[in-house]
């Protein structure tokens, strides 16, 4: 069983890690071309900045799953620092961690409810915005799973930690 997680870990990690750097790379493509266009043609690409915002929000919120997992997020760890047993230190971690996957799963809900909403069309390219937006929630769902990854594997070594005392 442990090894289907682990292909699924690493199925995921790719398509983190793959959409992340597609969209940036599309991004600076499209940005550039539409400079090189207005440069010469004296007329840019009215699509261009449409397709960028949407590759943005795609960018930022597979990149924030990927930051989870690189443990990239800024944390506020003044209280667990100051804490020096073990088991204490553990608990307080798992508190913290709790009320951020509450707040993502707040989120994923509130972020959901606002993609299906999004029916109006974009702008130039008379696209429904629901589907900009729903990397959105998926970026979100993408951060609980790397969270839940994370207390998993800081459990299985906190627990290593605590035998060998």
């Amino acid at each position: 069983m442990s090894h289907i997680f682990g292909i699924l870990d690493k199925v995921i990690w790719a398509i983190e890690d793959i959409v992340s750097a597609v969209s940036l790379a599309a991004i600076v493509s499209i940005a550039f071309a539409n400079v090189i266009a207005r440069y010469f043609l004296h007329s840019g690409f009215l699509w261009a900045d449409e397709v960028s915002q949407a590759l943005l929000i795609i960018m930022g919120m597979f990149g924030c799953a990927r930051a989870v997992r690189k443990n990239g997020h800024t944390q506020f760890d003044l209280l667990e620092r100051k804490i020096k047993d073990k088991r204490l230190h553990m608990v307080v971690h798992s508190i913290i961690m709790l009320i951020t996957l509450a707040f993502l799963l707040l989120l994923v809900a509130v972020t959901f409810q606002y993609t299906v909403k999004g029916t109006m069309l974009s702008t130039v390219l008379k696209i429904p915005r629901m589907y900009y937006y729903v990397s959105i929630p998926i970026g979100f769902l993408l951060c609980i799973y790397e969270y839940i990854r994370s207390i998993g594997a800081k459990h299985a070594d906190d627990s290593v930690e605590t035998k060998d005392l």
